[in-house]
């Protein structure tokens, strides 16, 4: 796939595309306008898990436009329709397919194939964490609850913010507004797949060196539980590693994003990473 991005420059499409659980696309873009208008189809994949997930979350959650479940069979010739949209996975490469960008995303029909769309494509977004333990798209079936969720949010909050300008704008809007709540984040335990943020350097007493409020290195089960019981005692770190490096805290309760950051590589988190999000958390005036 190529990647099709149309930006003021290379490095802003570099920044803004690391950027997630997002909206790509301004309230008076055209794109956005046609989302508005549309009727959202969220795509089946074959995965029993998955597709199970992904339904139960769009009949609890999706007010956004009217809605109907498709199978992939379909999609493919639906997407051609432009007076439809569709959450499916997106993958676009950079410089082949070692280097491409994985994503779950809200995109408008009417183009020939997924192939075809490019990061200015995608209304909402959400990256999977590809290279580290979400290989296969519905991997991320545990939680894909909160990344429609996440989606929503970012859509209505794109609405609220019509003032926004070009698309690196509304990203730069979107993170303040997401770092900003960061503090809130040691009144609750911190869950960390100890799995999710890769290599073996980010052991449990790494990360409590650095880290000075609750945490709990877990497994991938144990944040799938507390989305399921929409639990209020936690937090839980998700990266986001695919060509680029986003790091989430997430509210299993009901999607929230209450933090992220990001850096342009990296296959794993780093010292470094978990410095910024103290950092973050000890800013004051910013609940």
């Amino acid at each position: 796939m190529k990647n099709i991005i149309i930006m003021i420059s290379i490095l802003i499409g570099i920044v803004t595309e690391s950027n997630a659980q997002l909206s790509a696309m301004n309230y008076k873009s055209e794109g956005f306008v046609a989302f508005k208008a549309s009727k959202t189809y969220a795509v089946k994949l074959g995965n029993a898990a998955y597709d199970a997930e992904l339904e139960s979350a769009m009949k609890d959650i999706w007010k956004v436009t009217s809605f109907e479940m498709i199978d992939l069979e379909s999609f493919k010739t639906k997407i051609t329709d432009p007076s439809a949209s569709f959450i499916v996975p997106v993958t676009i490469e950079a410089n082949g397919p070692n280097q491409a960008y994985h994503y779950i995303a809200l995109i408008n029909g009417g183009r020939k194939s997924v192939k075809k769309y490019g990061y200015t494509d995608m209304v909402a977004y959400a990256p999977i964490n590809h290279w580290v333990d979400e290989n296969e798209n519905t991997d991320c079936a545990f939680r894909i609850r909160n990344i429609l969720q996440s989606m929503v949010t970012a859509i209505e909050l794109v609405q609220k913010n019509d003032s926004w300008g070009n698309t690196k704008d509304v990203v730069d809007h979107l993170r303040k507004i997401y770092q900003a709540k960061a503090p809130q984040i040691k009144d609750r335990i911190l869950l960390v797949n100890a799995k999710s943020v890769g290599g073996k350097k980010m052991t449990k007493e790494v990360f409590g060196g650095i880290y000075p409020y609750k945490f709990e290195f877990c497994d991938r089960e144990k944040i799938a539980k507390a989305i399921r019981e929409k639990s209020t005692e936690y937090y839980y770190l998700q990266p986001g590693i695919t060509l680029n490096k986003s790091i989430f805290v997430f509210d299993p309760s009901n999607g929230e994003v209450v933090y992220f950051d990001y850096s342009m590589m990296g296959m794993s988190i780093t010292d470094d990473n978990v410095e910024d999000l103290v950092k973050s958390i000890k800013q004051t005036g910013k609940k």
